[in-house]
């Protein structure tokens, strides 16, 4: 019986030993990161990856660094599995995606829901009013929904903050009743100016984090990428497995 209270005691001491080293060494490496990439990084998570003495960073809610246990080697690309054929890299960006979007306000958003049917499926696009291809998409926000898909906006005008497609972008997601601004403004048609909060300036700097370089870009609640722009058959067949 003391032999077995004596190793339990030794694993636990190993077990606590060990949390506490990896504790001081994802200090160590987030220090370092905040060093070289700059203080206001957000750094996400930090774990083993599956190459020896390499940790997996992510930072900023969606991209992925590596950086070796002794924080001087850092390099950003995808890691392939040969074996399993696998973008290990995708995989986490994808997860990272699906862990930000959840835990955005639905309020700060510009969401299109079914009326008369249950929600199946939503999708995350970002969009520029000023840009033909997410009109045409919006066009398409009808046909989604009866069809039990529901489109959450989040707003990246490319033009970047303070353009004159920012502070449109702006009145639309801070207007009284947002679905109405949007749809007038991807008409082309003038909306009141308001302005709120920063949620305009969040959603674009979440959407330069996950990779966004043009409008739309069409995302899955899971985070897959879908692409840019999709017909609204294309993305029906999709969820009812034509796809």
């Amino acid at each position: 019986m003391r032999h077995s209270k004596l190793l339990i005691s030794l694993l636990l001491t190993s077990f606590f030993s060990t949390a506490l080293a990896d504790t001081e060494l994802e200090k160590q490496l987030s220090d370092r990161i905040h060093e070289v990439l700059g203080s206001d990084v957000v750094v996400n998570s930090i774990k083993p990856s599956p190459i020896k003495s390499l940790y997996e960073i992510v930072i900023d809610n969606g991209k992925v660094v590596y950086l070796s246990d002794d924080a001087r080697y850092v390099f950003e690309g995808d890691m392939m599995d040969l074996v399993e054929r696998r973008n290990l890299t995708e995989e986490r960006r994808t997860e990272a995606r699906a862990e930000s979007f959840a835990s955005l306000d639905v309020n700060k958003l510009i969401e299109f829901a079914p009326e008369n049917k249950k929600t199946e499926h939503i999708l995350y696009v970002f969009t520029d009013i000023d840009c033909a291809y997410c009109r045409k998409f919006h066009k398409q926000i009808k046909k989604l929904n009866d069809n039990g898909i529901t489109v959450r906006y989040l707003a990246f005008p490319r033009a970047g903050i303070g353009s004159s497609s920012f502070i449109e972008a702006q009145s639309a997601w801070c207007a009284e009743n947002k679905k109405e601004a949007l749809t007038a403004a991807k008409s082309g048609k003038s909306i009141p100016p308001a302005e709120c909060d920063d949620r305009v300036e969040q959603q674009f700097e979440l959407g330069k984090s996950m990779g966004v370089r043009g409008t739309p870009t069409v995302f899955l609640a899971n985070g897959r990428e879908m692409g840019g722009y999709i017909p609204a058959d294309d993305l029906i067949r999709y969820f009812n497995g034509g796809l």
